[in-house]
């Protein structure tokens, strides 16, 4: 609904006991990246009620929880945004709002912060890698920096199944590529796993710019193959053993006196064959 009206009512009430502020923050909100605004609650003496605390204006593209509180006895929050891939590049007034009970809902309003929100500082390029269960394996990152930085950062891979890790890394601005050591364990689950992805931290002015979700690959886990199964051995062919030939024994040479004796019984066996048949 909207109205045009030609004069404004306001009230003047007592001092509530409490007002809030955000600590100005040092570093930038960058694409795809998160970021925690500190809120303060100063109190005067004896007010120890929770604070109900709203982010009411986000720049396009930014986001952020409907709200968050600042418990009972306590002065401070972290409220968390965060940036899409598109986030609207610029440095923006952003303000919190803050209510409490005081004999009745009273509201505040923090001063006038400004939220850088900026590119990423760098790109990621992950290539894909495979491995069997129970095996290790590596994916590679190549890495084109866009806005130097000071110091190192730490680096995570994310978004790995159930029983697969890696160690976390360290880079600076001059570094190119990166490795990950990828370790399976023999129940880590089989199949194309797409969500693996990199958290990138770097610390400036004392605070940290997170990369929250940055480049992204695919690992994919193979079952074994099944060992091959041993075929039993043949038995081995009995041994054909040649049959010696029988060995020929050459006739016994007779003697003159021999073979006269033979020949004589010859001539007998046969004059009594010839008497026989008469």
């Amino acid at each position: 609904w909207r109205r045009n009206v030609d004069r404004l009512a306001f009230a003047v009430i007592e001092e509530l006991p409490f007002t809030l502020e955000i600590v100005q923050p040092k570093t930038p909100l960058v694409h795809n990246g998160s970021k925690y605004l500190k809120v303060v609650a100063h109190r005067k003496e004896g007010f120890t009620t929770a604070i109900n605390v709203q982010f009411p204006f986000r720049p396009p593209g930014v986001n952020a929880s409907s709200s968050v509180n600042i418990p009972a006895g306590k002065n401070e929050v972290l409220y968390p945004i965060n940036a899409s891939a598109s986030a609207r590049v610029g440095k923006w007034p952003v303000y919190v709002l803050g209510s409490a009970n005081v004999n009745g809902t009273a509201w505040v309003a923090s001063q006038m912060a400004e939220l850088d929100v900026a590119p990423a500082y760098m790109v990621l390029t992950l290539e894909r890698s495979a491995v069997e269960q129970g095996q290790e394996t590596e994916i590679f990152c190549k890495i084109e920096n866009k806005r130097p930085f000071s110091g190192s950062a730490k680096v995570v891979l994310l978004g790995l199944p159930n029983k697969v890790t890696t160690p976390e890394l360290t880079i600076t601005k001059d570094t190119k590529e990166l490795v990950f050591k990828i370790t399976t364990d023999k129940a880590s689950p089989a199949g194309r796993h797409r969500n693996v992805f990199c958290r990138i931290t770097i610390t400036e002015n004392g605070e940290p710019v997170m990369h929250s979700r940055i480049g992204a690959t695919e690992l994919r886990i193979d079952k074994p193959l099944p060992m091959p199964v041993a075929k039993p051995k043949a038995k081995p062919k009995p041994k054909v053993v040649a049959k010696k030939a029988p060995v020929k024994v050459a006739p016994k040479r007779l003697t003159r006196l021999e073979k006269l004796r033979l020949e004589a019984k010859e001539r007998r066996e046969a004059e009594k064959a010839g008497s026989s048949k008469k």
